[in-house]
């Protein structure tokens, strides 16, 4: 089942510990050396990093799928993720990452509430705007 999952992703394996995985291990070794306390990363540490990563992201497609509104189109969506983080109390740690989208229009109602001292239950403190055509939505950021 892995394999199917990394043949999907097209990427090409070279070695053979990166047959063990689907995830560039180079990408994941940027990302943990990011953090200003690492230095040196064992090669041991990076593949069972990588492993955990792979779990992880199925684990969380696979739960967002199965509870999710997508399954009656055999898709995983946006909003099924953002659903799933925001519900969950275990991906709840995700809500920031995830947030749920909303338009445009609640946003800027939201925005002016906010300015007249309206009391909110969510306040949005940043927003992505996303333009699908003649689609505009934003994205929940921040909430008080």
């Amino acid at each position: 089942r892995s394999s199917d999952l990394c043949s999907l992703g097209g990427g090409k394996m070279a070695g053979s510990e990166n047959r063990l995985v689907c995830l560039p291990m180079t990408r994941i070794k940027v990302i943990m050396k990011s953090s200003p306390d690492v230095s040196n990363i064992n090669q041991d540490a990076l593949l069972l990093t990588t492993k955990a990563t792979e779990l992880f992201v199925q684990y969380l497609a696979t739960y967002s799928y199965k509870h999710g509104t997508g399954k009656q189109k055999r898709e995983l969506t946006y909003d099924d993720l953002s659903k799933t983080a925001e519900e969950s109390d275990t991906f709840q740690f995700l809500a920031d990452i995830l947030p749920k989208k909303i338009s445009l229009s609640e946003y800027l109602r939201l925005l002016k509430n906010e300015e007249e001292g309206g009391d909110n239950e969510e306040v949005v403190n940043e927003v992505e705007i996303d333009v699908d055509g003649d689609n505009a939505e934003a994205e929940e950021i921040g909430r008080a």
